[in-house]
């Protein structure tokens, strides 16, 4: 009889340590899972609301050339002075003069300035518009300024919804400006609605699209051969 206990008690004892060393082992694994759960929403985080402080006097004179230009820009949209404009139209694949009086909806239009900044070196600003072919109002914006040796030194983002779920209009724009040796130098971040008024991005549904920067002039009229005068 006592042997008959001896081995009951030997058989319970090496299923609870199998037990415990079972619950030990799926702990570990379930913790793993975790860890590698909690780095895939880490490296999935949203890349384009990140905000990038200029670090250094080369990133502030980066900041400050872009700053620059973008005024120049602005002022000779305002006397629409030395602008070139281009579209592609629904019913041909080409990049054309664009025609504000065509009846033909816009698929996408290129704004172009070809002047010189502060300095007086040359430089080159395109935007290029894509239009949402449902309401015939744009979807995207991308405006690229390069230097006067056809390197990228400012892009800009500019997204509009009416899906956003937190405004009637949500509007975002993200800028990055980068040094001479094409490093990244700042990158700031908005989100508002259509009074300029700052929105919070966490309940916001703002869409995510492929687009190419181009780091080069060549490489972007490559793409978009612009017929440019």
């Amino acid at each position: 009889m006592h042997i008959f206990r001896n081995i009951f008690l030997s058989v319970v004892t090496s299923v609870l340590c199998c037990g415990a060393a079972y619950g030990q082992d799926y702990l570990q694994e379930t913790d793993s899972v975790s860890e590698e759960l909690a780095s895939q929403s880490e490296e999935e985080e949203d890349g384009e609301s990140l905000v990038i402080e200029p670090q250094g006097e080369a990133a502030m004179t980066s900041v400050y050339i872009a700053g620059n230009i973008m005024e120049i820009v602005d002022r000779m949209e305002q006397e629409d002075e030395q602008e070139q404009h281009f579209a592609v139209y629904e019913d041909s694949p080409d990049i054309v003069e664009y025609n504000d009086n065509s009846s033909i909806p816009v698929v996408q239009k290129f704004d172009v300035i070809k002047s010189t900044d502060n300095e007086g070196y040359d430089f080159t600003f395109v935007r290029q518009t894509v239009y949402n072919e449902a309401r015939q109002a744009w979807d995207y914006m991308y405006e690229r300024v390069y230097n006067n040796e056809g390197r990228l030194i400012m892009f800009v983002r500019k997204y509009n919804t009416y899906d956003s779920g937190c405004a009637e209009v949500a509007f975002e724009q993200s800028d990055y400006i980068y040094d001479n040796h094409g490093q990244l130098a700042s990158k700031t971040y908005r989100i508002f609605d259509s009074d300029n008024n700052p929105l919070d991005n966490e309940p916001c549904w703002m869409g995510r699209e492929e687009y190419e920067q181009y780091g080069t002039y060549t490489e972007f009229i490559s793409q978009y051969p612009l017929p440019l005068q």
